[in-house]
């Protein structure tokens, strides 16, 4: 007996071959920019890096299928939120624990943590930012 695929099974397997092409490209990328940095040659990593970014996003746009759904926003919604939740508590706590330990003079928070605690507070307004653009854009 013949196994017959239907056209939207087809579609699905080529879609999940293209997504993982593109992981597996991008993370070629990433991986071969790293190690080409850490034996010397920084411009090449960086050019190789952004290689695999470039790549990924021609097989993105170079297909005629639709690589993410709804499925898949709502998996990205969700891990943002969770995410930006995650941080959230991260920044509440670190930044009330860096001003009373530096209050006390029980302990003098490095500097790279103030930047880091900074950079969270930026990360947090440009989420605010963005959430009221799409809320107010019309």
């Amino acid at each position: 007996m013949t196994h017959t695929e239907t056209t939207g099974r087809k579609r699905f397997t080529k879609r999940r071959r293209y997504r993982r092409v593109m992981v597996g490209v991008l993370l070629a990328g990433v991986a071969i920019g790293l190690a080409l940095r850490s034996i010397g040659y920084p411009f090449v990593g960086e050019a190789v890096y952004w290689l695999g970014i470039i790549s990924v996003l021609a097989i993105w746009r170079s297909t005629s299928l639709t690589l993410f759904d709804e499925r898949d926003q709502e998996l990205e919604r969700r891990t943002a939120m969770t995410t930006l939740n995650v941080f959230a508590a991260v920044l509440v706590i670190g930044a009330s624990a860096a001003r009373i330990l530096t209050w006390t003079d029980t302990y003098t928070v490095p500097t790279i943590v103030w930047g880091a605690l900074y950079g969270y507070i930026a990360m947090f307004v440009t989420a605010i930012c963005v959430a009221a653009w799409y809320r107010y854009r019309g």
